[in-house]
């Protein structure tokens, strides 16, 4: 991840930081190993914080109360949560599942010219929503739980993939 986010771009965790947290150790170990990259507009603000309910990953910034992720104890399932509100997306099944999809997202943004270009012709702007269907696709292969059934109301994969561009 550091090579397309740069290393500054990463927020690992510690052993001790996590060690009462409840999930499976290979999702704890990959948050310790891996890390969580920073993406502009969705993971601003990597927070590693246990909570009442849940565990605390990531938010979109320390500034708004946009959105946060949520890992839930034991299943590690990841949710986006908004303050003060009960209404909750699944984002993925596992924290592993979310960090793949946060990489694949980040190295798309990164390297993708129609992407970054969508913007200025009809053509970049066709390739560029390919481009984000194919990413869709490839989240839904790893994890189709995450985009069974596209609903953007319950659903943050293809809320955020489908609307991207706009």
């Amino acid at each position: 991840m550091s090579s397309w986010a740069g290393p500054q771009r990463v927020v690992r965790a510690t052993i001790g930081g996590l060690a009462s947290w409840r999930l499976p150790a290979e999702q704890l170990n990959a948050l310790v190993s891996s890390g969580v990259p920073v993406l502009d507009w969705i993971v601003e603000d990597v927070v590693f914080q246990r909570e009442q309910r849940w565990y605390r990953l990531a938010q979109t910034s320390p500034d708004t109360s946009a959105w946060f992720f949520t890992a839930e104890p034991d299943t590690g399932r990841v949710f986006q949560r908004n303050d003060g509100d009960d209404e909750v997306r699944l984002v993925n099944s596992s924290v592993n599942h979310w960090l793949c999809s946060l990489h694949w997202l980040g190295l798309l943004l990164a390297t993708s010219h129609a992407v970054a270009h969508w913007d200025e012709s009809g053509e970049l702007e066709e390739a560029a929503q390919g481009e984000m269907a194919q990413l869709r696709d490839r989240i839904g292969r790893l994890d189709p739980p995450a985009v069974a059934g596209g609903r953007h109301d319950r659903l943050f994969w293809p809320a955020v993939l489908d609307r991207w561009l706009y």
